[in-house]
This record gives structure tokens, sequence and C-alpha cells, in this order.
């Protein structure tokens, strides 16, 4: 039972951003979408992703594992630094702060390898959403 914490976690918190969504921001359409819409979706994706983890894990029941506390300080650092940093220096170098403590999460990755994680993701976050769908952040503070 306790494997099913995580899952019901994460569909409560779907659902709940799912419903807040719906329930307090405009959608638009398909063609126009309104601030509601990514949140809606992120929402209603996570609540199924997580509904099917519960039905797996009342399938078949699995002992919990112990939490390794460098990979929970480093997410908690990654998601932290990056609500504190991205105001401070812009979003690219706070996706990388962001990547390369969250990476710590991850046993066997070497610094190299974390290091070019986070650029790579960096890149991938400029291109995607900076060049590609024009959306109006400070890429790096100062330029």
């Amino acid at each position: 039972m306790i494997s099913l914490i995580g899952p019901l976690i994460m569909l409560v918190a779907g659902l709940g951003f799912a419903l807040g969504a719906v329930a307090s921001l405009d959608l638009g359409s398909f063609r126009r979408m309104g601030p509601g819409a990514f949140p809606l979706l992120v929402g209603g994706l996570l609540a199924v992703l997580a509904a099917i983890g519960v039905v797996q894990g009342l399938r078949q029941p699995e002992t919990a594992l112990r939490p390794d506390p460098v990979a929970v300080f480093g997410v908690v650092a990654g998601v932290t630094g990056f609500a504190i940093f991205t105001p401070l220096a812009g979003v690219l170098p706070a996706t990388g702060l962001a990547v390369f403590a969250t990476s710590t999460a991850i046993p066997g990755v070497r610094w190299a390898h974390r290091l070019i994680l986070s650029l790579a993701v960096s890149i991938a976050v400029w291109l995607i959403f900076l060049v590609g769908l024009g959306m109006p952040f400070v890429a790096i503070r100062g330029m």
C-alpha cells in the first residue's frame, strides 16, 4: 500500500490543476488557446499517468524503496534554484542550474555528462520556447 502514496498524490495534484484551470481560467479555442489550456492539458495528462500508476500498484504491489537523501535534496534544490534563479539570471541559466542539480538523482552520471545535459536542455528550451513559440521570457538577464 505504501507504493500507492506517490501515484495518489500525483493523481490529486493533476486533478487539482485540471479542475482549477477549468473553474477559473479561460480555455480559449483550438485555434487560439487561452491561459487555462496548458494547465488543463498538463493536469489531465498527469492525472491519467497517475491513474495508470495506481492501477499497476494495485495489480502488482511492490515494497517501497527507501528514499535516497541525495536524490531528494537534488530534486528539491533544482526546483527551488529554478524558482529563485530565474528572475535573477534569466530562464536559460536557471534551466541549466535546475537540470544540473536534479541530475544528481540519477545514480552513476558523471559531472561532465551533467554539464552536457544541462547545456542541451537549456538549448532545447531556447529553441522551443523562445525561438519557436516566441514566448516572452528573459533568456539571460542583462543580454
